[in-house]
């Protein structure tokens, strides 16, 4: 009886050692995957679709050139273009993106925003002619003038900002291939006759000498050739030529060597609150911080105020404003969790 439950206990020991093992080695590679699972990029952020959500400011949303409802989609290779109005919509990678007046998008492998303002909240990578977005999930505006000139602004996350190799053209702006005007050709030389000037009529005098068809030549006056001072021995002594060895401890000839142009880069990094312009050619302007002021600006700039729905991220946009300007106010107001009312207990009467 004795042997039996020094064996069961020892069985007993063993069993629970093993659990405590195959527990360890579980919570170590969820460790391991938690710390790696910041660094994967999204499976897929290519957008095929959006949805119009919500339109602000009239009706002057369009969808091929057709005018848009709330609910209306635009697929891969459309065009969702704005107005005075403004949009909200819903992607298919589950991102939402706001547009605001005088805006054209268009829906392919990238968010390819050709003017106006978007702003974007999730995994969707924008684009222009010159420059894609990669994201991981975070909240960031694209602008593009009409002079091409574009931005690109973080208020939350990360977004790598890489210039493209080539410009990306979309099939509508491709030159159609139709009839051309045809401009007008050149004539051959065989069929073109030879331009036979008349010559000037000369006056007519009074023949006085040889027949008149023996024109006398004209006599061109002699050209004169500028004369060259050259410098006359002083003192009996031949003057050197220049040497270009210094005189009185001063160069008289500086050559500079050729200044080698900066390399641009071909991708830059932007972190919340920081922003970056990108002239029309692509080339990356330097990386600055978003000041109090412009964070402001943009919170209460037209992709936030009157839309009926936030966007999903407005909580970790506010982390990020109260953590950059501490003090500051923040201009959205977020709806906090509902307090249940809960009722007070009457009083007793002793």
């Amino acid at each position: 009886m004795y042997l039996w439950n020094l064996f069961k206990k020892s069985s007993q020991k063993l069993v629970r050692q093993h659990r405590q093992k195959r527990l360890a080695f579980f919570f170590a590679g969820l460790c391991i995957f938690a710390l790696a699972a910041p660094q994967l990029a999204p499976a897929s952020a290519q957008s095929t679709q959006a949805t119009v959500q919500e339109i602000l400011d009239g009706n002057q949303v369009f969808i091929q050139n057709q005018r848009a409802s709330v609910n209306d989609v635009a697929r891969q290779q459309q065009q969702v273009r704005t107005g005075n109005s403004r949009t909200a919509l819903l992607f298919n990678t589950g991102a939402v993106a706001r547009l605001s007046a005088n805006s054209v998008l268009s829906i392919g492998q990238c968010a390819r925003l050709k003017r106006g303002t978007i702003l974007i909240n999730g995994a969707v990578n924008a684009c222009s002619s010159s420059i894609t977005t990669g994201v991981r999930g975070t909240t960031y505006l694209l602008e593009v003038d009409e002079s091409g000139n574009q931005q690109v602004k973080v208020l939350e996350g990360e977004v790598v900002v890489k210039r493209n190799a080539t410009p990306i053209i979309d099939e509508e702006d491709q030159p159609t291939t139709g009839t051309k005007p045809t401009d007008p050709k050149p004539t051959s030389p065989s069929n073109q006759k030879p331009n036979v000037t008349s010559p000037t009529t000369v006056p007519k005098f009074k023949q006085f000498g040889p027949s008149p068809s023996v024109i006398p030549p004209t006599t061109t006056p002699p050209t004169t050739t500028p004369r060259i001072n050259t410098p006359k021995p002083q003192d009996g002594k031949p003057v050197e030529p220049l040497n270009g060895k210094p005189a009185n401890d001063k160069p008289i000839l500086q050559i500079e060597k050729p200044i080698s142009p900066t390399q641009q880069p071909d991708e830059v990094v932007l972190k919340a609150g920081e922003k970056v312009e990108v002239n029309q050619g692509g080339a990356l302007g330097i990386i600055q911080q978003l000041t109090e002021n412009e964070f402001v600006s943009l919170l209460k700039g037209n992709l936030f105020e009157g839309f009926t729905n936030q966007i999903p991220g407005i909580d970790k946009v506010r982390s990020v404003f109260n953590g950059l300007f501490p003090g500051a106010n923040f201009p959205i107001s977020i709806p906090g969790i509902p307090i249940p009312n809960i009722p007070s207990i009457p009083s007793l009467p002793f």
